[in-house]
């Protein structure tokens, strides 16, 4: 490989031999020299290169660091229970606010993610004892918008943000956020949403499960 010694022995050897030579060969060797110089100069530096790569490797290990450093208590305990959907989330940002939008976002998709598990899981029960037949994929259609429904309201005006904590790591701002939702609520937003479709009404409705189910809001307004 052509080092940048060789080049440097190469263009000391053309000065030797420049002094011995013709104007136009001086002229020539003059030339080879500045491209010899222009190829040294385009070369990358190794150990620069290395340099680099051993800063950003570092860099993120300091950010990893800052990371754990900065998480709070609350964000890394597990309040989930069978009265409470609870969810934690943090993204960073070099803006704070979006650093916030960005930690919600990630916030309710975790949450929906959480509660469509339950909306299915309640659902596969009243599947399980409605009869089968020619109408079940019409039935399944129904089950899925409801489920897509009963979220979406819940995300829009329903869970409770109540843990927000903004620290700066490095030159971001990094957003941790916690979101909660009461099953009771769950419960009763999915009950109206069957009440409100005319298929799941007069299938779902009939069952045990939506009778268990609604017996169960009963009790949660009882203790209120």
């Amino acid at each position: 490989m052509f080092s940048k010694v060789n080049s440097a022995i190469l263009v000391a050897t053309s000065i030797f031999v420049a002094g011995c030579a013709t104007d136009a060969e001086r002229a020539e060797i003059a030339r080879k020299n500045s491209l010899s110089a222009a190829i040294v100069r385009s070369m990358p530096d190794s150990g620069s290169y290395q340099r680099s790569i051993a800063a950003k490797q570092e860099e993120r290990r300091e950010k990893v660091i800052n990371n754990i450093k900065n998480v709070p208590d609350w964000f890394l305990s597990d309040e989930n229970s069978d009265d409470i959907v609870v969810v934690t989330a943090t993204e960073s940002s070099l803006d704070m606010q979006l650093s916030i939008d960005m930690a919600m976002m990630s916030g309710k998709r975790l949450l929906a993610n959480s509660l469509g598990e339950k909306i299915s899981a309640r659902m596969a029960e009243y599947g399980g004892q409605t009869s089968g037949s020619a109408e079940d994929m019409v039935l399944n259609k129904e089950v899925e918008r409801v489920t897509k429904t009963t979220i979406a309201d819940i995300l829009l005006k329903g869970y409770q943000r109540d843990r927000i904590e903004v620290v700066a790591n490095g030159s971001e701002f990094q957003t941790f956020v916690r979101l909660r939702y009461p099953t009771s609520e769950l419960r009763k937003a999915l009950a109206a949403e069957v009440n409100k479709s005319n298929i799941m009404a007069a299938k779902v409705r009939k069952t045990k499960a939506f009778e268990d189910l609604e017996k169960e809001i009963e009790v949660a307004r009882s203790s209120k």
